[in-house]
C-alpha cells in the first residue's frame, strides 16, 4: 500500500511535530521564575497559567479535534492546529501582562490539543496492527525528545536572551512546518 520509506518520513514528520508541540510545556516551567519576577506573579497565578488554563483547553478541545479528524483532513486539522500552536508560542515571547499570557497559552493548548488525535489516526492508516505498536512508541519517543531538548535549550536561552526569546525561537519551527 505504502512504501517503507514513505511510511518513515510520515512517521517522523508527526514525531518532530509532537517533539515541538510539547516543548512549550516543559519550557514553562523551566522559565516561570523569570516570568514570575517580570509580571510580578504569585505562585496561584503561576499554578493557574500552567495547570487549569491550559489543561482544561488541552482535554476539552481534544474531543472535538477528534471528532473533526474522523470526518475531516487530518494532515489539515494537524496543520492548522500546528499553525495555531507556533503563532500562540511566539506570542508568549511577546506578551505584556499576565491575562494576555493566560490568552496566549489557552491558544497553545488548543493548537497542541490538535495534533495528537489526528497524528493516532494517520498512523493507524500508514501502519498495520502488527507494526502499529512500534510506530507508536516511536511518535511517543517525542516527549522524551522534547524533554531533553527543552531542559537545555531553555536555560541557555534565557541565559543569554531572555525567557523571551525561547518562546520565539521555539514557535517558530512550529509555524514553518505548518
Amino acid at each position: 500500500m505504502f512504501s517503507l520509506a514513505y511510511k518513515r518520513y510520515v512517521l517522523m514528520t508527526l514525531t518532530i511535530i509532537y517533539t515541538l508541540s510539547f516543548m512549550d510545556r516543559i519550557m514553562i516551567g523551566i522559565l516561570m521564575q523569570p516570568i514570575k519576577e517580570e509580571f510580578l506573579l504569585s505562585d496561584t497565578q503561576l499554578g493557574f497559567l500552567t495547570g487549569i488554563a491550559f489543561a482544561l483547553f488541552y482535554a476539552t478541545m481534544g474531543i472535538p479535534i477528534a471528532r473533526l479528524a474522523d470526518r475531516g483532513n487530518r494532515v489539515t486539522i494537524i496543520s492548522i492546529t500546528l499553525a495555531l500552536w507556533g503563532g500562540m508560542v511566539m506570542l508568549c515571547g511577546l506578551v505584556t501582562n499576565f491575562m494576555q499570557l493566560i490568552l496566549v497559552r489557552i491558544g497553545a493548548a488548543v493548537g497542541e490539543a490538535g495534533c495528537f488525535p489526528p497524528s493516532y489516526s494517520l498512523i493507524g492508516d500508514y501502519y498495520p496492527v502488527s507494526e502499529r505498536t512500534r510506530a507508536l512508541s516511536i511518535y511517543m519517543m517525542g516527549i522524551s525528545i522534547s524533554i531533553i531538548i527543552s531542559f537545555i535549550f531553555a536555560g541557555w536561552i534565557n541565559e543569554l536572551y531572555g525567557w523571551r526569546a525561547a518562546f520565539l525561537l521555539v514557535g517558530m519551527p512550529g509555524f514553518l512546518i505548518a
